[in-house]
Parts: C-alpha cells; sequence; structure tokens
C-alpha cells in the first residue's frame, strides 16, 4: 500500500489502486481496455461506463464506497411485517401504513412509529400492539379518542381483521397478515 497525498485538497489515498485522487470532484480513474478482466470474472459491485469524451478505448470504473447501503432494501425495523392500516381519508388513490411485531405507536408527534397529519389526532393518540399472532389497541388518553367500527374504546381492546379505526377526521382499515 503506497498511501499519496491529493495536491488539491490533501486527501489521503492508496496510490497502488488509484492513479489520482478519488475524492476530488470531476475526477475519473481510467483504465485501458487491455488492462480490464476479459474473461468476466470482474465483481458485480462495480458499474462500467464508456466515455466517450477520452476515447473510445477507455473505461471508467466508479465503485460504491464501503458504507453505502442505498442498494440493499433492509427491513431497517427488524420486526416482522405482522399487518397494514389503509387510509383514503386525505389520499382517494390510499395510503397505507405498515404494523410490524410488537408496538407501533400513532399519533401527529414526529416520534410515533405512524405519524398523521390530522389536527384533531393527539401527540400520542394511540398504541397497537401485536403479540403472539393476535392484535391489541389502546387509547393513550388522547384528546377525541380512538374509535374502533363506530364505537369508542376505554380500555384496551382486541383488535379484528378488517376492522375500521378512526383517530380524528382519519378513518384507518386494518388487515391482518
Amino acid at each position: 500500500m503506497a498511501i499519496k497525498t491529493c495536491k488539491e485538497n490533501g486527501h489521503k489515498y492508496d496510490s497502488s489502486e488509484h492513479n489520482q485522487c478519488p475524492y476530488c470532484p470531476d475526477k475519473t480513474e481510467v483504465m485501458d481496455k487491455q488492462s480490464m478482466p476479459q474473461d468476466g470474472s470482474g465483481s458485480n459491485d462495480e458499474k462500467t461506463e464508456v466515455i466517450s469524451a477520452l476515447s473510445e478505448d477507455k473505461t471508467a470504473i466508479h465503485k460504491p464506497a464501503e458504507d453505502d447501503s442505498s442498494t440493499e432494501s433492509t427491513g431497517s425495523t427488524g420486526r416482522k411485517l405482522v399487518g397494514w392500516l389503509v387510509s383514503f381519508t386525505w389520499n382517494s388513490e390510499g395510503q397505507d401504513y405498515q404494523l410490524r411485531e410488537g408496538k407501533t405507536l400513532l399519533g401527529a408527534d414526529n416520534t410515533c412509529d405512524i405519524v398523521i397529519g390530522d389536527s384533531e389526532v393527539s401527540g400520542h393518540n394511540t398504541t397497537i400492539l401485536n403479540r403472539g399472532g393476535k392484535f391489541r389497541i389502546k387509547d393513550e388518553f388522547s384528546t377525541n379518542g380512538t374509535i374502533i367500527d363506530g364505537h369508542e374504546i376505554e380500555d384496551q381492546t382486541d383488535l379484528k381483521d378488517g376492522s375500521t379505526i378512526t383517530l380524528g377526521k382519519t378513518d384507518f382499515l386494518f388487515r391482518k397478515i
């Protein structure tokens, strides 16, 4: 490994892997076609782009950064998907919200798992709990309450597939997987 310092910005880079600083803008590392693997043994992580402005026999190799996770689809929560809430109140095409194992907090506050943009929904309005394949719903002492199938709930209540949940002016259809 031969560490070199970029003359323009002072970046450190491995000169045995790069001909010029890979961090400086508008810099592209260029290889001759002959030095590229011809047997298809190149990595799938490499993106090859022909740069016609330089020459047709030059190819630029762009390698993703080590911490670049934009191409990976992660469940990010690490919790199993167990159901959905679907609302047509504010969007005629429908808006869906995923429910995952454990607790899901619904409300107007940005810290909630599902944030509802309705002025009549409390900051922390309702909690939906999934445990052992069963769903329960609980009002979190909200101002306007939590209504299930037209009835306001006062205690923690079982939630059944196909139920309608009303928070403020927003209606949700609950679907269980």
